[in-house]
């Protein structure tokens, strides 16, 4: 079952508590043992969302500690890493952590905010990004155009990557050079809120 996101709607909430006795103690109420991350998505060029909408999905995915030695996450990776003369650069190595259960973002004409919510285990996670799969694309590396990431200033667009290509003779060109995305560490219980802006009209430039 796909989780949507949904645009922002104005809400109030009213929470009437009446007791007569109270008698507890704070052993006996359950420790949390996930963590929560939301916020809201603003996305930009949406016009651009509404030509390509049947191509593909947007998700919303968290991934997992970065690592080399095995291969997780979203990081810098050396040259030479992947073979002899192979550039590096900064990207995702690995699944992320809600791969088999992203968000999904949800086309609407007019709506440029997306509020979302994520349950998490306590842990430190390398990139909360927002993607387009697209269901034409059958190579791994290119089948999702990372449309933005959370990087830390909230009112910029940073697609996390930085892509090198060996254009020959050994020849490297850095053909995408964005700020990483930025970590983000939970504790059972914690309530985190990270805003972050994306671009549509990278897909433009990816594919």
């Amino acid at each position: 079952m796909k989780h949507v996101i949904t645009f922002i709607r104005p809400f109030i909430a009213i929470l009437l508590l009446t007791s007569v006795f109270v008698a507890c103690k704070d052993d006996d109420d359950p420790k949390p043992t996930t963590a929560t991350i939301k916020g809201v998505i603003t996305i930009e060029n949406t016009d651009v969302w509404a030509v390509w909408q049947d191509s593909g999905e947007v998700q919303l995915t968290i991934f997992p500690a970065f690592s080399l030695n095995p291969p997780a996450g979203w990081g810098p990776v050396p040259d030479n890493f992947f073979g002899p003369g192979v550039p590096g650069g900064t990207f995702a190595i690995g699944a992320p952590y809600n791969s088999q259960n992203p968000l999904i973002a949800e086309y609407e004409a007019g709506v440029t905010q997306y509020g979302y919510e994520l349950t998490v285990d306590p842990g430190t996670y390398s990139a909360l990004a927002l993607g387009f799969r697209h269901d034409g694309v059958n190579d791994p590396t290119r089948k999702t155009a990372t449309l933005g990431v959370h990087h830390g200033v909230e009112n910029t667009v940073s697609h996390g990557v930085v892509i090198k290509v060996d254009v020959g003779g050994g020849n490297i060109v850095t053909i995408f050079n964005f700020p990483a995305p930025s970590p983000i560490t939970v504790e059972a219980g914690d309530e985190v809120e990270i805003n972050f802006r994306a671009d549509f009209a990278f897909v433009e430039d990816w594919y």
